[in-house]
């Protein structure tokens, strides 16, 4: 009998049971896409399981007409994609360092991904990340910038924040962890010391909740972006906010890139890829209104459906073609 429950519950990425197939509502049909935020690694599985999986991902990206994915993983696995893949990956230095760590590691760390040539490198400063979060200054940051520069990196990916939903459940200690408005003043420091670095900041820059915030900060910045990924938080959010994210961004085309966040691990089926591009897509370029096809917890938390209404945002053939592609090629190397 469980067995039999369990095959007809529907998958995390795909509650609905949609069909990805149907993607008439794909409105866009300028050039090739580019990703500029996944996480395609190798060594989580061994070389081979790694690289097939590699493999299955990129497949589903081509098919979504992405040319390129910018991936964050740790320095080893560099070699063999590049090896594999060739230029359909760039690589991006994922700067990451435990608190009781010294800040040498990071140099370090650094050091190994400058060795690879990798076109950016990102801060993960999530609030989870506590001792390493933008509530907190943490002076191997900048020096990992300065570094950084010196060998002639001129991007900056940073996770700033998290969702609010986390904030109102999970991140309530507000000594520890403090306000979601806390981590945005490290992230202001850090633009305003380093002025001549482009800086994207990811998942919509944290705060897809509260688009006259974003836009506060694109007017304080010109030198700062933001990516569209982690597809749940985006469709769950920007669908809640459908006309005025899409006023944002056609104020704004040049400042936004497409992202997806995906992240290749053992045993993710060749749909749970579909599903995240799918909807990427659907939000940014059509009309589409429906039920999100994929299972979201932090909407289920609040509400008695899986996952919340997408709302596409149906944005203009220019605007999308500066934020699929033409944005990424100004700012990235090639």
């Amino acid at each position: 009998m469980s067995n039999a429950v369990e095959q007809a519950s529907p998958p995390e990425y795909n509650v609905t049971r949609l069909d990805f197939a149907g993607r008439d509502h794909f409105r866009y049909g300028g050039p090739p896409l580019i990703d500029v935020h996944a996480h395609v690694w190798v060594t989580r599985e061994g070389p081979d399981a790694g690289l097939a999986q590699a493999e299955q991902f990129l497949a589903v990206a081509q098919e979504f007409d992405v040319e390129r994915v910018w991936t964050m993983c740790p320095p080893e696995d560099i070699p063999p994609l590049r090896e594999r893949f060739g230029p359909r990956l760039g690589f991006n230095g994922f700067m990451i360092k435990k608190p009781d760590e010294p800040d040498e590691a990071a140099y370090r760390l650094l050091d190994r991904f400058l060795s690879q040539d990798v076109g950016l490198i990102k801060f993960w400063a999530s609030p989870r990340a506590e001792g390493d979060s933008l509530f907190r200054d943490v002076p191997w940051r900048a020096n990992v910038i300065r570094r950084a520069w010196a060998a002639g990196v001129r991007v900056v990916m940073v996770h700033v924040a998290d969702p609010d939903l986390l904030f109102q459940h999970r991140y309530t200690d507000r000594d520890r962890y403090g306000t979601k408005a806390d981590h945005y003043a490290g992230l202001e420091r850090m633009i305003q010391e380093f002025p001549d670095v482009s800086w994207i900041a990811a998942h919509m820059g944290g705060d897809p909740e509260n688009p006259d915030h974003l836009e506060k900060l694109l007017g304080l910045y010109p030198n700062l972006s933001f990516d569209t990924s982690a597809t749940k938080w985006q469709v769950r959010e920007m669908s809640l906010h459908s006309q005025q994210m899409k006023r944002l961004i056609c104020r704004y085309p040049d400042r936004f890139l497409f992202g997806s966040d995906l992240v290749t691990r053992p045993g993710l089926s060749r749909d749970h890829y579909f599903s995240r591009y799918w909807c990427q897509r659907t939000l940014l370029e059509s009309d589409w209104r429906g039920q999100s096809p994929i299972e979201d917890p932090d909407w289920r938390r609040e509400n008695a459906s899986a996952s919340p209404t997408l709302v596409g945002l149906n944005l203009p053939a220019e605007v999308l073609e500066l934020v699929y592609r033409g944005n990424a090629r100004r700012l990235l190397p090639s």
